[in-house]
């Protein structure tokens, strides 16, 4: 019995390292051996090739599903939000706005955009009532009873109103002293619109006090204030990073807003004057805090009817600057742009429903086999049931999105009736009409959010299917392999990548907006550390060598060398995973083997039925291919072409994968030991040959015995000794 057998017929337990090598040698000669055949394989390389084979099978067939799925999702949501005419629309009055603000340098300034008529200022694009030509615009039509005035870039119009918000320190009513010119001023006055909180200007009827002088204290004498005072703000775009920085917008309700409106209805010299009225009575005073101006515009030109929500933030700091913000939503007013956009709907629906089922499916199985926390546990499934909830509430977000439809609808319907006859008497209705479309607004926003993410999530999804292939299983490991190295790469690097972030802020974050607050700092960094780009005359304005060292350590420490490190990280992992995978079959491999299958559909024998097959007669070690005629005589060539070429590439790595240096190194101090005894048992029969060859191989053995006990009890005499052979063998002469 050879040294290979005799160390397979051990015990697990009884094995040492040497027997644990010499059984990998055998496996590596026995297959070594089996790949020089083409027609044999050993039954374990069989079935595991056929179980790969179901696995992969099962891997790709689950890929035009999740393809399918992930399309029709796709394909909902961009249909539902119309992007590109969205990006049109947003794009253009995102210009105006900037174009409007650029050379605001004051709250003074401020007013003079909010009041001027010239060119490219507020009036003239919103409130905007004459054509191209200077021809003044139709009011109404018979059969459109907002005909073209008011319109707002060629093909907008404002709906109902235009509101003004300002959320202030104290919540008193104030303002300045004014002298009444015109009905407009005095109905301002009168009301006390826009001093006053909104609760209180609902729940009370006007003053109706008495024009001129208002306000004023007795014994003062009423002023018109035509020269105004500057607050000194300077005004910017606010970066999102800064925001935390000023007052929430959360939480604002009627008992802390300021609010006036600008009807669209009337004229633009009336307009102005309403304006006027709010600058000169100082509306807008060391005491506010931020200032909203939103409006709603009608599109029906681009698509789908919407209502698009154009919100113009400002917020003034204690510090002494005013920042605006731009932002807007779209609300359609239709729920499908077309035919395909309910049919992709209906199509994810259907792809959800089914998934969910198959699953709840699995779930009952697991169950029935009391198994049920081991495949809920299962990381797989778990990611799977998340992906299906975050769905199911995708579904919800669309039934959502159709509510918030029909209640924009049916707020906009009265205010929309009304035409151009709307007025301060219609105030209710634009309210609640802007109280539905901000709540929509802030709904679908939100939803956006969740649309974009999912899209993102269901990425994951295609890693199931891409890991049953052979060679993007390699990818999928070696990203799965770096993460522990990756992980203990961070702990290393965050605190190092922070220090940069407080010291960039410390150094330049009171000159350069980008680092003034730590989230915008390491922002800045991270950018830094991706593009190797910087602006270096800003940063090195103060402190120069300070800024040098700051730039140069960085560069050096975070940018070459812990970035090439992640490279270097993700590279050798990848070279180690790949020499310790199964290389397999390429892509086009795979692509052509499912080919063969669709074309010979009809006898091409099941991986199942096979690893049935082949999981009977055990005892059998090999499986021929005159077993497979025998068992599947309609088995396609083709089939048994691609399976016993599967087997010798099984039987190939089997082969290879312990020729490692750690094992050949194990290997060949086995082999120099076993070589060593056998060269001590050569050595010794030469010897003894040499001196009688007969006697080497036929000796007289004195049996072992214990104390006390007769040595010899029958003589010395050869004759009577009990003979053994040396290795047990019997003599052998030539």
């Amino acid at each position: 019995m050879t040294s290979i057998q005799k160390a397979a017929e051990k015990s697990v337990k009884e094995r040492r390292g040497a027997d644990n090598i010499r059984i990998k040698a055998g496996h590596m000669l026995t297959f070594d051996n089996l790949t020089l055949r083409a027609d044999i394989v050993e039954r374990q390389i069989a079935r595991k090739v056929v179980r790969k084979s179901i696995l992969r099978a099962t891997g790709c067939l689950t890929l035009p599903l999740t393809i399918l799925y992930f399309g029709a999702y796709v394909t909902a949501c961009r249909l539902h939000e119309d992007i590109t005419n969205v990006f049109f629309l947003e794009s253009t009055m995102r210009n105006r706005i900037d174009d409007m603000f650029s050379s605001v340098s004051s709250v003074e300034d401020l007013w003079s955009v909010l009041g001027s008529s010239e060119p490219k200022q507020f009036l003239d694009i919103f409130f905007r009532q004459t054509d191209a030509y200077g021809n003044l615009q139709v009011r109404n039509y018979t059969e459109d009873v907002w005909g073209d005035w008011g319109m707002v870039e060629s093909f907008n119009q404002i709906q109902g109103a235009v509101r003004f918000e300002q959320r202030r320190k104290t919540t008193g009513d104030y303002g300045s002293d004014f002298d009444c010119g015109s009905t407009i001023t005095c109905s301002l006055c009168r009301s006390n619109e826009g001093f006053q909180t909104v609760d209180m200007f609902t729940s009370r009827p006007p003053l109706n006090l008495s024009c001129g002088s208002w306000g004023l204290p007795a014994g003062s004498s009423g002023r018109r204030l035509d020269v105004h005072e500057d607050i000194g703000r300077q005004l910017r775009l606010t970066r999102p990073e800064l925001k935390s920085s000023f007052p929430l917008t959360t939480g604002q309700g009627v008992n802390d807003t300021f609010r006036f409106w600008l009807f669209p209805a009337e004229t633009q010299a009336d307009t102005k004057v309403r304006l006027n009225y709010f600058r000169d009575r100082q509306w807008l005073d060391d005491n506010t805090e931020m200032l909203v101006v939103r409006m709603y515009l009608m599109n029906a030109e681009l698509g789908r009817n919407r209502l698009e929500q154009l919100t113009i933030t400002f917020r003034f700091s204690e510090a002494g600057s005013v920042s605006y913000e731009r932002d807007l939503q779209t609300l359609f007013l239709q729920f499908h742009q077309s035919m395909l956009s309910m049919l992709a709907d209906f199509s994810f629906f259907v792809m959800l429903v089914l998934t969910s089922g198959y699953r709840v499916w699995h779930m009952w199985k697991a169950f029935l086999g009391s198994k049920l926390f081991q495949h809920l546990m299962n990381l797989g499934t778990a990611w799977e049931w998340i992906m299906i909830l975050i769905g199911w509430w995708n579904m919800y977000g669309f039934y959502q999105m159709l509510n918030w439809e029909s209640q924009v609808v049916e707020a906009l319907e009265p205010v929309h009736r009304r035409g151009w006859e709307i007025g301060q008497d219609d105030v209710d209705d634009v309210a609640r009409l802007f109280d539905v479309s901000e709540k929509a607004a802030t709904g679908l926003a939100s939803l956006r959010i969740v649309f974009a993410q999912y899209s993102v999530v269901l990425m994951f999804r295609f890693f199931v299917s891409f890991g049953t292939q052979p060679r993007l299983a390699i990818v999928l490991r070696t990203m799965q392999n770096v993460l522990t190295d990756f992980y203990h790469f961070l702990i290393v690097f965050l605190p190092t990548f922070m220090a940069y972030v407080i010291s960039g802020s410390l150094i330049f974050g009171r000159r350069i907006e980008t680092f003034a607050t730590i989230q915008g700092s390491f922002g800045a960094c991270f950018r830094i550390a991706m593009e190797s780009e910087y602006d270096w005359a800003d940063m090195s304005a103060e402190f120069f060598w300070a800024a040098a060292l700051w730039a140069w350590s960085f560069l050096m420490l975070v940018v070459l060398l812990f970035l090439n490190m992640v490279l270097a990280i993700i590279l050798d992992i990848y070279n180690e995973t790949r020499e310790a995978s199964f290389p397999g079959e390429a892509i086009w491999e795979t692509m052509a083997h499912f080919m063969y299958r669709a074309r010979n559909y009809r006898t091409w024998v099941l991986d199942k039925k096979l690893d049935e097959d082949f999981a009977q007669e055990v005892d059998k070690g090999m499986i021929t291919r005159q077993d497979l005629d025998a068992q599947f005589p309609n088995m396609p060539e083709s089939q048994k072409r691609l399976f016993f070429s599967a087997c010798r590439t099984e039987m190939k790595w089997e082969s290879a994968k312990d020729l490692s240096k750690t094992n050949l190194l194990k290997l060949t101090g086995s082999v120099m030991d076993a070589l060593d005894t056998a060269n001590k048992t050569v050595n010794r029969v030469v010897e003894d040959e040499s001196e009688d060859p007969l006697a080497t191989w036929v000796v007289p053995m004195q049996p072992a015995s214990s104390k006390g006990e007769d040595t010899q009890p029958h003589g010395s005499n050869f004759l009577v000794k009990p003979v053994t052979t040396k290795g047990g063998m019997q003599p052998r002469f030539e």
